[in-house]
Order: structure tokens, then C-alpha cells, then sequence
């Protein structure tokens, strides 16, 4: 659009979201998506403003109105990145998407809807951190590219934790983290009726609140308790009541201790070929699962693992080796998290107003799936393509910052193309470009 410092290339991506807001709104959320991409100092509202060249064009109250109270919903727009994100992948393959939370800290008490909470970053197993902030819990697409040997997790739904304490507060339902999680599953299982999902995460959503709960079309895998209370299924029986569950079998620990049943197989995760002892059986964890039976996976020998590791599936026709392959997946959604902070400010907005403490955090998350949809599709192959080389570095493999430096560049050149022979009109385009160096952190 005319006057919106955005890549034409990427235009297509962002129109796919134009049925999310209304017209005014949805030329305001170009604005703020091109500030975002661009900006190199805080991602701030006015920050964000100040990059995308908007200033003076539209009054900067709008910008603010627009996470404030603007007509449009965050879920919404995530279903929209959810159909994008699946159209990179296989038509035959399972979706995996990848569930974890983050702490996004903030200083300032008036910070709407912060809390103290435990920051696993800084904490250690003798001392525990917390910190003053906001815990987000996303819901991400992992898409897997071959050729690179690397996967991404794309964001794309996302809900705002609040601690017990918060709610007694401002006397609203408290919900733990694994209820945002199971209902955000179920949003997406719902949009994805005909393909099949496998979600990923760690030891606290591999319990009841997500695992009964899951959709028909929805398998979960992660990590279990080693003193899991495990159960064989009920046996028949001619009279009274059906059982629920069999007589108590070892738990995990109990059957790691075993030199029995154990396994040696190869395994691909985070790009290297590794072989690990593991030992297979299936069970059920009543307590998590209920009624359902489910695989568990003990593995030994891990690299950087010290004690033994327990997988568990709901889908019992995986082997060994593809409950670890796909359980590996999850890291790629703490990598977001790391760009997401640190490159595309999450951890910047203070905003003061409930509905803007929602939304203007979460557009990093949408900036970052918006910015690796581009780079697969059309921004790989694009002049400003070109990777960071060194005498003392040399990449082979893209990550995020060359893809959103990949964008930025290409931004920067169509904005600055002699498109007129006025030096006024270049000194003009040139402008925001200056004030963007000049000001940069």
C-alpha cells in the first residue's frame, strides 16, 4: 500500500490477515508491522511508530487505540497465521505444533496484569529467581526444513497467564497454564479438522488438564515422571462394575533399574546422529491420561543428560526413535523465544491498559511467523538473500536474524529505488532510514 514503508514481497502474507480487521484498521496494523520489522531500538508503541516512517500520516493516538480498543481479536488473526504456517508443510505429515511458556519481564509497578513469578532462566536447582512480569504461554506450528536441516517453531496463538493471586484480585477465574494450553489445542483442532496433529511439550503440560482433554485428531508427546503410579489395563470382567484401570505395574525408575528389555537405536536431533539405550512399554497414567493407554520411552545415554529421561506418547504405534525425533522438536519454540526477546523486543511494551497488555506483546510473535513465512516462500530467493561472511565466520544456514536483515534490506531497497528523479522525494524516502541509524540502541 501506498505509503507503508512494507516490502511489496511481503504484502501478499499480510493481506492474508486484511479480513481480521477492519480497513482503517488493518492499514494501521501494516504501519505497526513494518515499524516492527524495522526497528532497532525498543519496540515500543511510540518506538515501533517512530520506525515504520508513519509519523505525521496518521495522529499517534491511533497507533495506541489500535492495541487499546481497536475491533479486532488476537485469536483470530492466530488461526490466520495458523493456515499460513500449515501451507509449508507436507500435505501427508503430521502437524506438530510445539506448547511452552516464557517470562517476559518488565520493570514498573503500574504494568498492567504483571506479577512475580519464577524465572527459569535465572534460577538454579539450589536458588530460585522470580521476577517482576508477564508469562505467556504460545501455542507454535514447527515446520522442518530438509534442505537446511533446521526447524523453526512459527507462533501462532498465545494467552496471557495471571497468577492466582492476580485474579483473587481483580476477581476473575483463575487458570493454570495447562488450561490456557488444552484450550488453545483445542482452537487449533478445530481449525485443522481433516489433518493430524501431534503436539510437543515438557514435563508440566504432560498432565491431566491437557492430556484428557485432547481432541480425536490430536496426539500429545513428552516428558514423564519417573515415579509415574503406572497401571495395566482392566482386565474383562463378567459382573458388577467395569474396572478403570489393572493392578499397579513398576514405574519407570523401577523399571530403569531392570538391565532387561533395553534397546540401542539411532536417533536425529538437533542436527546430529546420536545412538541412546532406550526401553519400551505401555502403560497407563491414570492420573494423566485417565483411561488411555500410552507408550513411554526410557532413555539412557543421552548426551548432556545425566540421569535417565522419560518419554511418554498417547499414540502407540510410534517406535522409540520417533517419540525422542519428535519430542526434540519443542526446543525449536525456546529459540523463538530467544529471537522474539531479543530481537524483536517481546519484553518491551509497557502497556498500562488490560486489552493492550493482550495484544501489543504478541505482535512480536506475529512478526517472527510473518518474517519465516516470507524468507521460505519468496525471501530466499530474493538479491538481499545473502548470508553473514566473515575472515573469522562463515554461515551456511540461515537463522532468524539473517532472515529479518534479509527483510530489512530488502525494505530498505525498495523504499530508496530511484523510483523519482526529484532529490526532494529521494531526501524524503531517505529520511526514515537516517532517523532510524541515527537513533538506533
Amino acid at each position: 500500500m501506498s505509503g507503508v514503508l512494507l516490502a511489496p514481497s511481503l504484502l501478499p502474507l499480510a493481506e492474508a490477515l486484511a479480513g481480521c480487521f477492519t480497513a482503517p484498521s488493518f492499514v494501521t496494523f501494516q504501519h505497526i508491522l513494518a515499524g516492527w520489522i524495522m526497528c532497532l531500538d525498543r519496540h515500543t508503541v511510540t518506538g515501533v511508530l517512530r520506525a515504520s516512517g508513519a509519523v505525521g500520516k496518521k495522529h499517534h493516538t491511533s497507533f495506541h487505540r489500535f492495541f487499546r480498543q481497536a475491533r479486532w481479536n488476537l485469536d483470530t488473526v492466530g488461526l490466520c497465521l495458523l493456515r499460513l504456517a500449515v501451507k509449508l508443510l507436507p500435505a501427508d505429515e503430521h502437524v506438530v505444533l510445539a506448547v511452552d511458556d516464557t517470562l517476559g519481564r518488565h520493570t514498573g509497578k503500574h504494568i498492567r496484569a504483571a506479577s512475580m513469578h519464577h524465572d527459569p532462566l535465572m534460577s538454579t536447582r539450589t536458588k530460585a529467581v522470580f521476577h517482576w512480569g508477564h508469562v505467556w504461554v504460545v501455542l507454535a506450528v514447527v515446520v522442518r526444513v530438509p534442505l537446511w536441516d533446521k526447524t523453526f517453531a512459527l507462533p501462532v496463538l498465545a494467552r496471557l497467564y495471571r497468577t492466582e493471586k492476580l485474579c483473587k484480585k481483580e476477581r476473575r477465574p483463575f487458570r493454570k497454564k495447562t488450561e490456557l494450553a488444552a484450550e488453545m489445542i483445542a482452537v487449533a483442532a478445530t481449525a485443522l479438522p481433516a489433518r493430524k496433529i501431534r503436539v510437543v511439550g515438557d514435563n508440566a503440560y504432560a498432565n491431566r488438564s491437557v492430556v484428557r482433554g485432547l481432541p480425536g485428531n490430536v496426539d500429545f508427546i513428552g516428558r514423564a515422571r519417573p515415579d509415574a503410579a503406572l497401571f495395566a489395563p482392566p482386565r474383562p470382567q463378567r459382573m458388577g462394575r467395569p474396572r478403570v484401570k489393572g493392578e499397579r505395574v513398576p514405574s519407570p525408575a523401577q523399571r530403569a533399574r531392570s538391565t532387561d528389555g533395553w534397546s540401542r537405536v539411532k536417533v536425529r536431533v538437533y542436527g546430529r546422529t546420536l545412538r541412546v539405550h532406550v526401553k519400551v512399554f505401555d502403560a497407563l497414567w491414570y492420573s494423566v491420561g485417565h483411561g488411555r493407554l500410552m507408550r513411554f520411552a526410557i532413555i539412557r545415554g543421552w548426551p548432556g543428560h545425566k540421569e535417565d529421561d522419560v518419554l511418554c506418547s498417547t499414540d502407540t504405534s510410534l517406535r522409540a526413535e520417533q517419540i525422542i525425533e519428535a519430542y526434540c522438536l519443542r526446543w525449536s519454540l525456546e529459540v523463538t523465544f530467544h529471537e522474539a526477546k531479543g530481537r524483536l523486543g517481546f519484553e518491551d511494551p509497557q502497556n498500562r491498559t488490560e486489552r493492550a497488555v493482550e495484544r501489543t506483546a504478541p505482535m512480536a510473535l506475529v512478526t517472527y511467523t510473518l518474517v519465516v513465512a516470507w524468507y521460505l516462500t519468496v525471501g530466499h530467493h530474493s538479491r538481499s538473500a545473502r548470508l553473514l561472511q566473515l575472515p573469522w565466520y562463515t554461515k551456511t544456514v540461515p537463522a532468524f536474524s539473517d532472515m529479518l536483515a534479509t527483510l530489512r534490506r530488502e525494505t530498505w531497497s525498495q523504499r530508496l529505488s530511484p523510483s523519482s528523479a526529484s532529490p526532494r522525494a529521494r531526501q524524503k524516502s531517505l529520511a526514515p532510514l537516517l532517523q532510524a541509524v541515527g537513533y538506533a540502541a
